[in-house]
């Protein structure tokens, strides 16, 4: 049974998720240029242990074809198909308990339609290292249907 990506997109996406972690240690400025300049095909969003989206960049938005108004600011359930598993699992990923690794979660976008994406969350973490949060990277699915 596929897992709904290949492992070059879990690795492209993995390296990724290194490059904002390694530019979130040199500070603001460069977490914010590597964060709004993602390789081609990768979006990313940040949301808070309230699962309200901080921020997202242009290719995340254009992902879920959504404009920013409408998506940052928002609970990030409301964008995500079967919300309340979605929440569970998220809530377990802040905590600590339910490990962070690449899965497949069906989003809806502003047109109605839904769309699988691939996705790697890492913690975001404050001064103190206490998880505040999730990054996620995501991208649409690169293996073909099977159904």
């Amino acid at each position: 049974m596929s897992q709904g990506y290949s492992e070059a997109l879990a690795a492209r996406m993995a390296a990724y998720q290194d490059r904002l972690e390694e530019a979130a240690r040199r500070g603001p400025a460069n977490l914010a240029a590597v964060f709004d300049d993602p390789p081609p095909g990768l979006g990313c969003h940040e949301i808070d242990a309230e699962m309200k989206v901080l921020r997202a960049n242009d290719a995340d938005l254009r992902l879920l074809g959504y404009p920013r108004g409408e998506f940052v600011g928002k609970r990030v359930l409301d964008f995500i198909v079967m919300s309340e598993t979605a929440g569970r699992a998220i809530g377990r990923k802040i905590t600590g308990d339910l490990a962070l690794k690449p899965f497949v979660r069906t989003f809806k976008r502003k047109d109605g339609s839904a769309v699988a994406l691939v996705l790697l969350d890492r913690h975001l973490k404050d001064a103190s290292g206490q998880v505040i949060g999730l990054r996620t990277v995501l991208a649409e699915t690169d293996l073909p249907s099977t159904g």
